[in-house]
């Protein structure tokens, strides 16, 4: 009877030395996949290539034909747009009209629909989207 306890007590810290070992390397992996490539600093990194217009925060009207346009996780995206758009100031009211989905990634996917207080909104056509790096969106919003 104690030997088949012995045998068991070391089959089972054989087993888990074992597990330690996959556990121990593949929490090595998996770290090493998680570090962020020191080409690309994490402050730096390119926005998706489309807008989601589900997610869309805080847009900064750049001239009168450009929109810097940030999602919800602080991508920026320059919108190119023509139309009844050269009055909008970063205090307009500023929406979207989708063509299709609620992704933004191509000329005229969507409208933007402007707005002044209590006016009718206009429709504005978006002509081009850019995604960008957070480097980027800072220098156009700084502008």
């Amino acid at each position: 009877m104690t030997n088949k306890t012995i045998l068991a007590g070391t089959v089972a810290g054989s087993l888990l030395a074992a597990g330690l070992i996959v556990t121990a390397f593949s929490g090595a992996q998996s770290s090493l996949a998680r570090e962020p490539d020191a080409r690309a600093p994490a402050e730096d990194k390119m926005a998706p290539r489309c807008l989601d217009g589900r997610h869309v925060g805080r847009i900064h009207v750049v001239d009168s034909h450009t929109l810097l346009v940030y999602d919800d996780f602080q991508n920026g995206y320059k919108l190119d747009i023509s139309g009844p758009c050269s009055t909008m100031t970063d205090m307009s009211h500023i929406g979207f009209e989708f063509n299709g989905s609620d992704q933004i990634c191509r000329a005229h996917d969507a409208f933007i629909l402007h707005s002044e207080m209590d006016e009718a909104p206009l429709k504005c056509i978006i002509n081009g989207v850019k995604a960008l790096t957070r480097s980027e969106a800072a220098a156009l919003d700084e502008g």
